[in-house]
């Protein structure tokens, strides 16, 4: 150690406590001083570093990278460099050392997550593809088994019959493992755009109720419905919720004997919940965790009758995740099953802003324009104090029936709530926006003037256009969005 001088005493303080590690060695590579991070960093004490040859070589001119002990048993990385100095009146080397394991491991991580991203794109081009080539000759297989089966190229025995339903099925059941494969493909692609609206998800219900009845009365089973009375509005995409629907109340259906199957809808404050049970041989506890895993059956029998392709439950969860939605899944071994989403339910800021969004993602991608009207009624909290909300609501019907009149293309949205109604018209160029606006406005006061009204209540309309006020939709949607409740 050098001579304590106070100008000594300040640089062994600023060496000491430095968070890279600094050794200094001598010409013939012995090491004459550790600091405090040296020491950690090479998990060594200073008596086990200081007088003992320095087990490295020298960087040289260079930087260079060294595997070092670190904290666990795996090992690190640290890069070194080296610079001449004098220590105690002879040249010796000082080595600085930064522990770089943290970088290395993040670098790591990044590079395996991107290989794994690599990896998962090509897989799901892989699967697309072979699943697209697959549909044509499959169908063209299935069509002519189906001919013979039907007797149109001569007559089939009995066995030939059961035999022929017999690749039918298998037929029927690649094609729905085609299906689910194009499906999830393109979900983690992210090539699935969801087509929403504002729908009565107690709508949605029964129609997927209806479509397995037949199913349902077959195996002689009970289906309890349990809806609630008032409508229960929700921005889903209508195929895919009953894609939902009509998977579990289909699985519930498979694995269930004897018994009932149940649906119920549950309109709470900030979501719906809706969910599917049955009294069937549920599922084991150890196999609870696999269930949305793509191709898991459990419970499966072998043997004639309906198989899976166990995709369905992996489709019907990246379903509910694209609406922000969560599932679970509560099941005991032979005393049945239940199934239960939530979706969430948006305040009319919320739909609006969700509205703007999804069509702008859409224009954005097809390199479109996009043009957005609010039509609302002016001064409301004066109006509420003249007319009773069941009057306004009439209104609102009134003018929401005038606004959908006008529109040309089953592109065109328009939704309502109970003080405005939001029109956003998908490839309208902008520069006619002002020309739609006076238009619509025009066609609500002629009916306010014809019910007597155009005294006591005024129409105002905002407007926002693609890209001509901006290109986010926080932008346009912040245009509008003021005289919102």
């Amino acid at each position: 150690m050098p001579e304590k001088t106070s100008e000594n005493l300040s640089l062994i303080n600023f060496i000491e406590r430095n968070h890279d590690g600094i050794i200094i060695v001598d010409r013939a590579g012995l090491v004459l001083f550790a600091n405090l991070a040296a020491t950690k960093i090479f998990n060594r004490s200073r008596q086990q570093l200081c007088g003992k040859q320095f087990e490295f070589p020298l960087p040289g001119d260079k930087t260079i990278e060294i595997n070092i002990p670190g904290k666990s048993k795996e090992f690190g990385v640290a890069r070194m460099q080296q610079m001449p100095i004098e220590w105690l009146g002879k040249r010796a080397v000082v080595l600085l050392v930064h522990d770089i394991s943290d970088l290395k491991k993040t670098e790591m991580l990044k590079s395996a997550i991107d290989e794994r991203r690599r990896i998962d794109r090509i897989k799901n081009e892989f699967i697309s593809n072979v699943s697209h080539e697959l549909r044509t000759p499959l169908t063209s297989v299935r069509e002519g088994i189906s001919q013979i089966l039907e007797g149109f190229l001569g007559k089939t025995t009995v066995g030939q019959k059961k035999f022929l339903s017999m690749c039918l099925e298998d037929i029927d059941r690649l094609s729905r493992i085609i299906d689910g494969l194009l499906d999830i493909s393109r979900i983690e692609s992210g090539k699935i755009i969801l087509k929403k609206e504002t729908l009565d998800i107690v709508d949605l219900a029964k129609s997927a109720v209806s479509s397995l009845s037949v199913k349902i009365k077959n195996k002689r089973l009970e289906l309890i419905e349990d809806y609630p009375k008032e409508k229960t509005e929700i921005y889903v995409d209508r195929d895919r919720i009953i894609e939902v629907f009509v998977n579990l109340l289909g699985n519930a259906i498979k694995f269930t004997d004897k018994g009932h199957i149940g649906i119920s809808i549950k309109n709470k404050p900030k979501m719906v919940e809706c969910c599917i049970e049955d009294t069937g041989r549920g599922i084991a506890k150890k196999d609870l965790s696999r269930v949305f895993v793509r191709f898991q059956q459990f419970g499966r029998v072998f043997g004639p009758g309906e198989k899976g392709t166990g995709l369905g439950l992996s489709i019907v969860k990246s379903i509910i995740e694209l609406h922000k939605g969560q599932i679970r899944v509560e099941s005991k071994l032979n005393k049945g099953t239940r199934f239960i989403f939530t979706l969430f339910k948006y305040t009319s800021k919320e739909l609006f802003r969700q509205y703007i969004v999804d069509s702008l993602r859409e224009a954005v991608h097809n390199d479109e324009p996009l043009s957005i009207f609010l039509f609302y009624i002016d001064d409301l909290a004066l109006v509420r104090k003249e007319f009773e909300s069941q009057k306004i609501t009439s209104l609102m019907n009134k003018f929401y029936e005038i606004v959908g009149g006008h529109l040309r293309r089953q592109a065109d949205l328009a939704v309502k709530d109970d003080s405005a109604i939001l029109l956003v018209l998908p490839v309208t160029k902008n520069e006619y926006i002002e020309s739609i606006q006076l238009r619509l406005k025009q066609a609500l006061e002629e009916y306010l003037t014809k019910e007597g009204l155009d005294k006591k209540i005024k129409i105002g309309c905002r407007t926002a256009g693609f890209p001509r006020d901006g290109s986010s939709a926080d932008v346009l949607f912040d245009k509008i969005q003021e005289v919102l409740n």
